[in-house]
């Protein structure tokens, strides 16, 4: 019994493990579709098979090739002529570190570049392939976490790594090795220009200086100069290598290998001869053989080696001949071939081209049976050794890309011809009655489908590309045939949606109901959406996923679909399933021209999508800097935040994107005051940004660390001088929104109020305590019971008629008002007081006998976070209580907090310009006068008087600019901090909220203070914090601390996402906080 029991425990045990494993390898697995790279290993293989074995001994025993493998030397460039070999000697090399005994200490990766993709081939997509080889050949099982946590955070977005983000992930991942090899094969055939293969080659140089790069290319006189200081080995291809080569070769040759038996001597004549002619081009030793392959007996040989051609291009000619002179039939069907090849958008098996030409010879509504194959040998030899087929993936590659670009230089009439027939093939074949059961409901089917029908993806996906190259009235009745077929149209669609990836269900992730105007628009085919619009094709048709043709055609940067679309009305901010317009499916893929478009045809540019996601976040995620740009430009509101919390600015420091970053910076934004904010400074400054970090953090040295200054309350044009920095009087304006009164007598006026007279009978002055505009407070004590309290008198200057008076009666209104509800931190009033004959109104409340909260701070410079904790508990219950009475303080700071006794009980004073609005403010009732303290006054205050609607959200913000002072000492906001750098003034700073945490005055304060002052410093006054919320924040209750605010906004909106199927969901994980740099708040415990 006890070992049946023990039994099961291991068995569930087991399948607990295999279970992680299956769940870890199928992450794995995800990740690595989601880098979308491009992988050699299939390439090399093929490469390495072709390789004649016992050649490249010559290079890899070149001490300079020695010295590189041994990581010796850094860089090593290979140059050498087309068809030298180049490619063969590279898989040699490669092979060479893969024969070496696995290591920690070293890593190897590798490119192959093709010059028929140089389009493809950008720096990112290059990074992406060796991220992805290094992840593949690394010994741990789990992704590491700098991946995963990227991938995460990008996976919100729908987004994929930057540049930057790759040679930081490149740089971590492989910093601990001793070497990471890189091989780089056909650096001229990696990009449009040698310029931006330069820039390749200097990006991998730059992850780390462990890294070591050899790359082969043809000569270059821009690649000589760059690389004048570095190892070089010229390749060409040696004597012997060349003899071995043939050798081996005139074996494999039928005819050849007959009359070398017949007469021996003839082999030597054939090696002797093509090696004197091939100038060191493997590639021409092969043609010359193939040439010799076809002569029917040994004076034909013979005689063809005193003829071989001595240049590419008579060579390629004379192989062209060769395929003319066989018979028509076959001598047609090679051209096609060759041609097809060039004109292919993506890399043809053989038996996507057996299909293909079976597609041609069908009528009418025929369908393709297997008779109707042609042979794949009959294909391929056709082409007299202009091509070559990989071995396990049956591919076809012309034999070398000059071979392409000799075609498109003597055939070009016939391409046209060509890319005709290779389109007419695609329509045809997706409307084939093969299909007629239509989409495929199951992975296992949709396979099946595929090896039936090995051209059906690329039909799908290629069938629109060459149509606008091709005469529309030719091309149009095939058009129709396929738009005219709606089971066609989802066939069709099922298909183009396939992705590389064959994770579970991966054959229907795709939309349903995709009408053919939507399949249609994301290709180059203006003309047709035109006529599919006359023709009754609905504008704003759309699938499951809502995307219309105008979205579709932004998507894929198809700039004249979008500007033909816009002006046969299609709407310009439709929105797709995930609440995307076309202005940010453009943005996200960098597509500067249809951005234009759209932005000029009215586009939306801050409309916002899913988690608030904006046209200039899609901007910034694509790295295209003329996209943000453009946008800014535009109007693109610089400040929106998504709902984890992110801005436009952060995603650029975070993904390491400098001049984006700088630009954002230049138009006016700053960084979010969230977890994200600090979340992408951290990274930065790992990622060794210091200079992007100095310029986004503000410099606080003009005040850490100096006295804190008074301010006075200002009102009117008095708060914009004192905000804007200008040198006027300190004056205050009579326009306060409190009462309209005329100028009357004081003794009119104190006859609204039932105050007494005789202070001075009653009280006796001491010392003075303080001083204001109109007012001075002095101590004093009641004759009668020898009480201490405070006395402010108001006195009137005879400059100002009316102010004194207005501030005295609101104060004394609102102390009244509240008296009979009594709470512990509001000033108690005890007593008013007139006097006549002075003019001045006597104010007596109790005494601070710890002065006001100003003078503590410049005594003790700052207050631990408990002590600010007990403050600041009493000073928001008297805000929340001062709320819930309908009144608003408008002018909380320092000096208006007043310290009852050590054990640092407060009270609010000085009410002066205090107003009573509706407890449920309406915005015809709210205040609008101008008023406040300087570095205090809310932002919602300072918009232009006729936007100026305030509530009780000005309380919150000025409290918490006395938080931020009390935890470090200075403000958050200075007209001192204003610089040739940082050039803002005081207004700009509040309006914009630039603000900062700067080290290592903030760096012992806990994460949950720095959310709490996020919150509560929030420019839009709906998202501020309230009293009570502020309340029953973490840090005000000193709790223990998530940020469960991000985790709800990801829940909300993880819940409204809907796509194909439920997978998402499942997927979605709470981003973790990593913080933790200079000027940056870290994961610790709060101080005592």
């Amino acid at each position: 019994m006890v070992q049946s029991s023990h039994e099961k425990i291991v068995g569930i045990e087991q399948k607990v493990d295999e279970t992680h494993l299956r769940q870890q390898e199928e992450q794995k697995q995800k990740i690595f579709s989601w880098l979308g790279a491009q992988q050699f290993r299939e390439q090399h293989v093929a490469i390495l098979e072709s390789v004649q074995s016992g050649t490249g001994v010559w290079f890899i025993n070149h001490e300079v090739i020695k010295a590189w493998l041994e990581g010796k030397t850094s860089f090593v460039w290979c140059p050498g002529l087309p068809g030298a070999g180049k490619t063969r000697l590279m898989s040699i090399v490669i092979d060479a570190l893969e024969q070496e005994p696995k290591s920690r200490d070293s890593l190897h990766t590798y490119i192959y570049c093709n010059y028929a993709r140089r389009a493809e081939q950008s720096p990112t997509a290059i990074l992406s392939s060796l991220l992805l080889q290094v992840l593949q050949r690394s010994e741990r099982e789990a992704i590491p976490p700098e991946v995963l946590s990227l991938y995460e955070a990008h996976r919100k977005y729908g987004t994929r790594l930057t540049l930057k983000e790759l040679t930081g992930l490149l740089a971590k991942l492989t910093q601990r090795l001793k070497t990471l090899f890189v091989v780089i094969d056909a650096l001229d055939e990696c990009a449009v220009s040698d310029e931006e293969a330069l820039n390749i080659v200097s990006t991998i140089r730059s992850i780390g200086s462990n890294t070591v790069v050899m790359c082969s290319s043809r000569f270059s006189t821009t690649f000589e100069s760059h690389f004048a200081s570095s190892e070089r080995v010229e390749i060409l291809a040696q004597d012997e290598d060349i003899t071995a080569f043939l050798d081996a070769q005139i074996d494999q040759q039928p005819r050849l290998s007959k009359h070398v038996r017949v007469d021996p001597a003839l082999r030597q004549e054939i090696i002797d001869s093509i090696t004197g002619e091939c100038q060191g081009m493997f590639l021409l030793a092969k043609l010359h053989l193939e040439s010799l392959s076809t002569k029917i007996n040994r004076k034909a040989v013979r005689l063809a080696l005193r003829t071989l051609p001595t240049t590419l291009d008579d060579t390629y000619s004379e192989a062209l001949q060769r395929i003319y002179d066989q018979p028509v039939d076959i001598a047609e069907l090679a051209e096609l071939v060759l041609l097809w090849l060039v004109c292919a958008r993506q890399r043809l098996t053989v038996m996507q081209l057996q299909h293909l030409y079976a597609t041609l010879g069908l009528l009418g509504e025929e369908a393709l049976e297997d008779d109707d194959l042609p042979d794949g040998d009959i294909l391929t030899a056709a082409c007299g050794g202009l091509i070559t087929v990989d071995t396990e993936s049956r591919v076809i590659h012309v034999i070398h890309y000059t071979v392409q670009q000799y075609l498109e230089r003597t055939l070009g009439q016939k391409l046209v011809a060509a890319r005709m027939n290779l389109t007419k093939a695609c329509l045809t074949y997706l409307t084939l009655p093969n299909f007629s059961s239509g989409i495929c409901t199951s992975d296992a089917a949709m396979s099946q489908r595929l090896v039936q029908f090995p051209f059906l993806e690329y039909a799908a996906k290629q069938w629109g590309s060459d149509i606008s190259l091709l005469p529309h009235d030719k091309i149009m009745p095939h058009v129709n045939q396929l738009l005219s077929n709606p089971t066609a149209v989802e066939v069709a669609n099922q298909a183009w949606s396939l992705s590389e990836a064959r994770n579970f269900n991966w054959s229907q992730e795709f939309p349903r109901n995709i009408p053919a105007i939507v399949l249609t628009a994301a290709f180059d085919v203006s003309s047709i959406l035109q006529y599919m619009v006359a023709d009754g094709h609905e504008i704003e048709d759309s699938g499951t996923d809502k995307e219309t043709a105008l979205i579709r055609a932004a998507t894929f940067g198809q700039e004249k679909n979008v500007r033909a679309l816009l002006n046969l009305g299609a709407a310009v901010d439709a929105k797709d399933y995930m609440n995307e317009t076309a202005l940010q499916k453009a943005a996200r893929n960098g597509h500067v021209g249809v951005i234009r478009v759209l932005v000029n045809g009215g586009a939306g540019v801050n409309i916002k999508g899913s988690s608030n996601w904006t046209p200039l976040m899609s901007a910034v995620s694509s790295g295209n800097i003329d996209a943000v740009r453009l946008l800014t430009e535009a109007g693109a509101d610089l400040m929106t935040e998504t709902v984890w919390g992110d801005s436009a600015l952060s995603m650029a420091v975070r993904s390491g994107q400098e001049a984006i970053a700088a630009l954002l910076a230049d138009c006016g934004a700053v960084m979010p005051h969230g977890l994200e904010g600090r979340r992408a400074f951290d990274l930065a400054s790992r990622r060794g940004l210091q200079n992007l970090v100095r310029r986004l953090t503000i410099d606080y040295e003009a005040v850490a660390g100096k006295t804190l200054k008074r301010q006075s309350t200002r009102v009117m044009t008095g708060l914009l001088e004192a905000l804007e920095g200008t040198q006027h009087e300190n004056r205050l304006d009579s326009q306060i929104d409190a009462k309209a009164y005329d100028v009357i007598s004081f003794g009119d006026f104190m006859e609204n109020y039932d105050i007494k007279t005789g202070f001075y009978q009653r009280y006796t002055v001491h010392e003075q305590l303080g001083r204001g505009h109109f007012t001075t407070v002095y101590r004093c004590s009641d004759k009668v019971t020898g009480l201490i309290f405070a006395v402010k008198v108001f006195r009137r200057p005879e400059s100002v008629i009316n102010s004194a008076w207005v501030w005295a009666s609101q104060e004394i209104d609102l102390l009244h008002n509240l008296r009979k509800y009594r709470h512990p931190n509001i000033l108690n009033i005890i007593d008013v007081f007139v006097d006549f004959e002075s003019n001045s109104i006597h104010l007596v409340t109790s005494l601070a006998s710890e002065g006001d909260l100003f003078n503590i701070i410049v005594s003790k410079e700052k207050f631990t976070q408990a002590e600010t904790r007990t403050i600041f508990n009493q000073l928001l219950s008297a805000i929340q209580f001062l709320h819930e009475h309908g009144w608003v303080h408008r002018d909380i700071k320092p000096e208006n907090i007043l310290v009852m006794d050590k054990d640092l009980t407060i009270q609010l004073g000085d009410f002066g310009i205090a107003k009573q609005i509706q407890a449920e403010a309406k915005v015809n009732s709210l205040p609008t006068t101008l008023c406040g303290t300087p570095s205090y006054v809310a932002p919602e205050i300072l918009v232009h008087h006729s936007k100026r609607k305030y509530g009780f959200g000005v309380d919150i913000w000025s409290s918490n600019v006395v938080l931020y002072i009390c935890l470090c000492g200075f403000p958050p906001f200075s007209d001192e901090l204003y610089t040739k750098e940082s050039p803002y003034t005081l207004t700009q700073q509040i309006r914009t909220g630039r603000y900062d945490y700067p080290s290592p005055y903030w760096d012992p304060m806990a994460d949950s203070a720095l959310d709490l002052i996020d919150r509560m410093l929030t420019v839009d006054p709906d998202q501020r914090l309230s009293a009570p919320e502020c309340l029953s924040h973490a840090w005000m209750r000193d709790e223990p601390w998530t940020d469960s605010n991000s985790v709800s906004r990801m829940q909300d909106a993880v819940a409204g996402m809907n796509i194909y199927n439920s997978s998402a969901l499942d997927e979605a994980k709470t981003p973790e906080a990593t913080l933790g740099s200079k000027g940056l708040a870290k994961n610790k415990e709060p101080d005592p």
